[in-house]
């Protein structure tokens, strides 16, 4: 097994080899690999999407049902109130309409707006932004960026993830312009300067290309200006 991966050069040492994942790689090629536009800051840039896979549509099913159920018992405790005239339940109504309300964006989240969008990682001259389903953005401009790091996460008893993290120079002043001062002081206690995170699992396309795709273009700034170049453009 160790001679079979060495003979494969692109495979990171950081990463573990199991054939059943490397057939899973190949299988995904450059599936859903495009160039489109994006806005990000009010600049707008032509990039190279690596597209992940959208969450599983179940979670906003659970979502739906958790803030129907909360709902219903708002709604029961406002009839309990107005038939006993006991109007204390009043603060236990407030606190599961705003819990139902909560479930519920979360299911609109997870069944319509994130079928809209294509998540994934893009690749601009400029930047690097981690796209989520609901059209979120996690921006990591170049200059910004320390390394991209491979490694692998254990998940449980003998499940585990080949990972690749980009990790930025200073990530109290990126937290802080992001606008998530919180964020920098959970990046220090769990990963330090980690702020995109990507498993294999997600990726739509070869995670193997993926990474070496970022690698190549943060280690030849020379290179970002042509990122766009071979890759088909998104016909719409």
């Amino acid at each position: 097994m160790a001679a079979q991966r060495a003979g494969f050069s692109a495979w990171p040492e950081q990463w573990r080899w199991d054939d059943d994942r490397v057939e899973s790689y190949r299988a995904r090629g450059m599936s859903g690999v495009v160039v489109e536009e994006i806005t990000v800051g009010g600049v707008r840039e032509s990039g190279v999407l690596l597209p992940m896979r959208q969450p599983p549509k179940w979670q906003g099913v659970v979502f739906l049902l958790m803030g129907l159920v909360f709902l219903s018992v708002a709604v029961l405790l406002l009839v309990e109130a107005f038939l006993i005239d006991e109007w204390l339940v009043l603060g236990g109504v407030a606190v599961f309409v705003a819990i139902a309300g909560v479930a519920l964006f979360a299911a609109y989240r997870g069944l319509i707006v994130h079928r809209l969008v294509v998540p994934g990682l893009v690749i601009t001259p400029t930047r690097v932004v981690r796209r989520g389903g609901s059209g979120d953005l996690m921006v990591v401009a170049w200059a910004d960026i320390a390394g991209v790091r491979p490694y692998v996460r254990e998940t449980g008893p003998a499940k585990w993830h080949n990972m690749f993290g980009v990790d930025v120079r200073d990530p109290d002043v990126f937290w802080q312009a992001a606008g998530r001062r919180r964020g920098g002081r959970v990046a220090r206690a769990l990963a330090g300067a980690e702020v995109v995170m990507v498993s294999d699992a997600v990726m739509l396309m070869n995670p193997l290309v993926a990474y070496h795709l970022i690698r190549h273009y943060f280690e030849n700034p020379d290179l970002r200006p042509h990122v766009c170049r071979s890759v088909r453009r998104d016909p719409s």
